[in-house]
Parts: structure tokens; C-alpha cells; sequence
């Protein structure tokens, strides 16, 4: 994140180094500039071991460290340096780095707001603060920065990028589709500039725009996608499907594999024979849903397939717009378990968190406690969540008048199952409800700021689910008026009536 003074500059003599300190330093800085870290950081130390107050050393020797992978060592020697030459900002910048490559964003935040003050016209500097500043969802702030970095470095395109994803943050999302474009201009190879670009195009609904774009998923490095089955040519629309043979393949969550497996049918009507591989625990549920479609985790033959085509390149493979959203449901089928209202009660599946390594967990995900108001109401629920955290186990011991069932959840087989018996899926973004979507389960979708693309902007409904309903946080982290909305809506739909629709 900082740009760095060369390690590698020959430290001058002085005169109180000794001979011994200035051959130690001289051989590690020529073993940096090898690539041999180790071993220059064995030599650096050696020299600090003599002689400790020597702040550009310091500062080598944690370049050194940071190289090695040792950043809690590499801190330590930032640091040294930094209070040896507290006007250091190279050594600010690079703790600052480094501090941010652990998450730690406060502190980075104190290092690089030192540095620009050192360096008010390092336009480097100005953008790794505005990239910390946004990691505390300090966006106002990061987009001042990225403004100094620009008024110094006009065809700064990755500080352009990062404005836009300060603006996409913020929900300014014309501003931040200007930022993009202003990116790419400079640097028409921008891929994730491309990447960014087409969420916004797709979240303000322009899927004609957003869907080429959101091709740029595969040259991102950062994504880490790959296609499978590179063997096979990619099928996106530009022959025809008769009599040919189709494999689709999921690559990215559970909860897209859910929404994108929709077009299966659509794939069967232009004459294609179709076969699935999707994620391990999907194939219970999917087996056997469409006939003839061979469904598997992979293929190891694929002698037998004419093309092959990643799920979520399907809308743009079949030209989905707005207006043309496939939205047959059900097209996930459970076979009837009877009704779910007993007592007048209705039963009503919860999901409140999603998994802890998501991205967006901070903010899709809010915790069981925040939902403590809806067991006030008179409703049966069922807990969705396949696992419970600490804190969410904690407060039901804490709380036994909150009774929550807890089913089995062994793999999407046994959660359809659950909520093929529900009068209603309450959850926040998560592949549940994709899966209640699917199935034509009234689902309640609770969403923060920000949201994922497939579920635009302002509205209530969602196109890809005609049963869905979204209660959205009016301002970043609100959940409490979300869940009160929530509750507000239950106690109509749990009101006695003579069916259970929303």
C-alpha cells in the first residue's frame, strides 16, 4: 500500500560507525537487493545488535521482515525506526502498510495521517490513507483523500477506482459509475475497475450495460476465479443449443448456484441436453429436479459435453434485461409435507447470519440478540442458521423465554425439507434465501446498505423472486429499525386469517 523508498540505498558512512557496523550493513543491503532476505536480515541485525540507534537500518531491516512474511517483527522494526526519526515518513507509510495488511486500520489510519502531513504532496500517500479510511467505513474522509491524491496526480486511475468504491459505499452510485469510467479512460485495461463497474450498472438495473462487464470477474487476480472445464469451448449465446450437449458449472456462492440454476429449463427448451456441476452440499438438493440433467459436484469425462458454460455468465448468454428476468417459480420442488400453521401459530424460519468468512459479514450479518423483539410475538420459529455463534448461544441461555427449534440441517436437501413445512422464511442475504425464493416460500429478505446488485435499488420486491419481500436498513448498521418493521409486519401475518399469504 506505501510507496516505499528503495531499501536498497547505500547507507552513507559516518563516523561513528565502526568499520564492522558499515561491512554489516553494506553485504545485507546488497543481499536485499538479491532477493535474499534472510540472509540480509541476519546481517542487519547484526549491525543493530552493535550499534541500536540507527533508524535507516531499522527501517531496512523491516522491509526485510516484511518480505519474510514476519509482520509483527516488521512493526516492531518500523517502529524503532520511527522513534529514532519521528519524521520518518517512509517508515509511518510502510508500518502503515503493514499494520493494514493485519486488518489493524486504526492504527494504519495514524501512520499514513502523519505521513501526508510529512508529505502533503505524495500523492501516494493520499490514496493509502483514503484505502484506510475506507476500510473503517470512513468514506466521507477517504473520498478527501483520494481528492488531494487526484488534484496532485490528475491520471491517478487507481485513485479514481477506490473513489468509486468510497461512492458505491455511500450509495452515490452515479458518482462512483463516474469514477470508474474516469479509470478506465486513463487505463482501458482496468479489470477491476470493470468488475466494480458492472455492480453498479446491475445494481441500478442496466443489466445490457452490466452483464459484458461483470464477464471481467475472470481477469481479476484478487477474485482468485478460474474457470473449470477450460477443455471445453464456453457457450454465451453465439450458437445454437440443438441436439448439443451442456455443461454448466457453478463458481462462486451457494446462494448465486441457487439463483442461476433457474435457467435450466429455458437451456432444455432450446434443445440442449443439460448437465450441472455445482458445490457438493447443492447436489441432494438438485438431483433429480429437472428431467434428464445429469447433476454432480464434477465431471471427470468431459468427452461428452459440446460446451460449457460458468452459471452466472447465463444471464448474459440468454440476454437478460430487467424486463426479462426469468421468474418461473417454484423451480426448486419438495415434495408436499402438509401444513405448516398449527395452533394458529405461524411457523416462521429465521436465518440472522451468514457465514463469518463472507466479505460483507460485518455488515449482511447482525447478531440474535438485535431479533429480540420478534419473540415477543405469537409465532413458532425454526432456526435456519446451520450453526450458531458464541455470542447467539450465550443469549439464548441467557434468554429461555426465547424459544427457538433448532432441526438437523445436514445439507440443502434437509433445509428445503424444513421449509417446505414454514408458513414463512425470514433471513438476511444468504443462500437461504435464495433457496425459500426458489421454492416459492414466502421469504422476507432483510438487507443493509449497500446491497448486493441482484437485489437493486429502493424497491420492495425482487424481480428473480415474485415471493420475496425486502426490508432494507434506511441508514448503515440500523437493524433495530429493520427488525421493528419486521415485527410490525409479523404481527399482521400471524393475525388469525384464513390463509397465509403476504
Amino acid at each position: 500500500m506505501a510507496k516505499k523508498k528503495s531499501p536498497f540505498d547505500v547507507v552513507q558512512k559516518r563516523p561513528n560507525r565502526s568499520a564492522v557496523v558499515e561491512g554489516l550493513n553494506h553485504q545485507g543491503l546488497l543481499l536485499l537487493q538479491q532477493g535474499q532476505f534472510q540472509a540480509g536480515a541476519d546481517l542487519l541485525a547484526q549491525s543493530l545488535a552493535h550499534n541500536p540507534h540507527q533508524p535507516e537500518v531499522y527501517y531496512n531491516f523491516g522491509f526485510a521482515l516484511q518480505q519474510l512474511g514476519l509482520l509483527d517483527s516488521a512493526i516492531q522494526a518500523y517502529g524503532q525506526a520511527i522513534a529514532l526519526l519521528p519524521n520518518d515518513a517512509d517508515a509511518l507509510m510502510s508500518r502503515g502498510h503493514v499494520l493494514a495488511t493485519q486488518q489493524r486500520y486504526a492504527e494504519a489510519a495514524a501512520d499514513f495521517a502523519k505521513a501526508v502531513k510529512l508529505l502533503p504532496h505524495n500523492a501516494d500517500a493520499w490514496n493509502n490513507y483514503g484505502n484506510v479510511l475506507l476500510e473503517l467505513a470512513r468514506e466521507p474522509e477517504a473520498i478527501e483523500a483520494y481528492d488531494k491524491a487526484l488534484n496532485i496526480r490528475p491520471s491517478f486511475a487507481q485513485a479514481l477506482f477506490n473513489k468509486g468504491k468510497a461512492l458505491g459505499a455511500l450509495e452515490r452510485y452515479a458518482k462512483a459509475m463516474q469514477a470508474y469510467t474516469a479509470a478506465l479512460k486513463i487505463n482501458p485495461n482496468y479489470e477491476e475497475a470493470k468488475w466494480h463497474l458492472s455492480w453498479v450498472q446491475l445494481v441500478l438495473g442496466d443489466f445490457a450495460a452490466g452483464w459484458p462487464l461483470f464477464e471481467s470477474r475472470w481477469t481479476v487476480p484478487a477474485l482468485g476465479n478460474q474457470r473449470r472445464y477450460p477443455q471445453l469451448p464456453q457457450w454465451l449465446g453465439q450458437a445454437s443449443l440443438a441436439g448439443k450437449h451442456l455443461l454448466l458449472y457453478a463458481e462462486q456462492g451457494l446462494g448465486d448456484t441457487l439463483q442461476f440454476c433457474r435457467y435450466v429449463p429455458m437451456l432444455q427448451a432450446m434443445g440442449a441436453q443439460v448437465s450441472l456441476a455445482v458445490q457438493a452440499p447443492l447436489v441432494p438438493l438438485l438431483a433429480g429436479q429437472w428431467p434428464g440433467v445429469a447433476v454432480a459436484a464434477s465431471f471427470a469425462d468431459v468427452s461428452q459435453f459440446d460446451w460449457a458454460t460458468p452459471l452466472m455468465s447465463l444471464p448474459l448468454a440468454l440476454g437478460t434485461t430487467l424486463a426479462t428476468v426469468t421468474a418461473d417459480v417454484p423451480y426448486i420442488r419438495i415434495p408436499e409435507l402438509g401444513h405448516a400453521m398449527t395452533n394458529d401459530r405461524p411457523r416462521v424460519g429465521l436465518v440472522w447470519s451468514g457465514s463469518s468468512g463472507h466479505k460483507n459479514d460485518k455488515n449482511r450479518s447482525m447478531s440474535l440478540a438485535t431479533l429480540a423483539q420478534l419473540f415477543e410475538l405469537p409465532v413458532d420459529w425454526v432456526c435456519l442458521n446451520p450453526e450458531l455463534r458464541d455470542a447467539d448461544t450465550a443469549w439464548l441461555a441467557q434468554n429461555p423465554q426465547a424459544v427457538l427449534e433448532r432441526p438437523t440441517l445436514t445439507d440443502f436437501a434437509e433445509t428445503a425439507r424444513v421449509i417446505a413445512q414454514l408458513d414463512l422464511v425470514i433471513t438476511v442475504d444468504t443462500s437461504v434465501a435464495h433457496l425459500a425464493g426458489a421454492m416459492a416460500k414466502p421469504v422476507w429478505i432483510l438487507l443493509p446498505t449497500g446491497p448486493d446488485y441482484r437485489w437493486l435499488l429502493e424497491r420492495e420486491d425482487s424481480p428473480w423472486y415474485p415471493t420475496a419481500r425486502l426490508f432494507r436498513q434506511s441508514e448503515r448498521g440500523d437493524w433495530t429499525g429493520v427488525v421493528s418493521r419486521v415485527a410490525n409486519e409479523l404481527k399482521r401475518f400471524s393475525a388469525p386469517r384464513t390463509d397465509t399469504s403476504i
